[in-house]
């Protein structure tokens, strides 16, 4: 079975974000079939959490936070810098951010 396209998975983010009252942007356009999604979720006070997927121990994708602990919220340049690094490995990265007060990941299947 094929994954979904990653422009699907965003159009998708964006449209849960919308219906759960959360303003979500494109921060970064990348390949449109086959991009890793970055999601950074902003709090009002500029303080932000950054998410990737990567392998699990028991080689499952999984999403996990790219800088600091589990439930850190950032400085604003601390996460736009790891954005950027990541960037310059990876140009078809797509990066989407999300406006909360919560972590919440609109990417995650449950």
């Amino acid at each position: 079975m094929s994954e979904i396209k990653s422009i699907i998975k965003i159009k998708s983010a964006i449209r849960s974000s919308f219906a759960n009252n959360k303003i979500a942007t494109i921060i970064h356009r990348g390949d449109e079939d086959n991009g890793a999604i970055l999601l950074k979720i902003r709090r009002n006070d500029s303080k932000s959490f950054i998410l990737g997927k990567s392998l699990s121990e028991e080689g499952q994708y999984v999403w996990k936070t790219l800088i600091g602990n589990q439930n850190d919220w950032l400085e604003e340049a601390l996460v736009t810098a790891r954005i950027e690094n990541e960037l310059k490995i990876d140009p078809d990265l797509w990066v989407l951010e999300i406006e909360s007060d919560t972590i919440w990941n609109p990417l995650e299947v449950s």
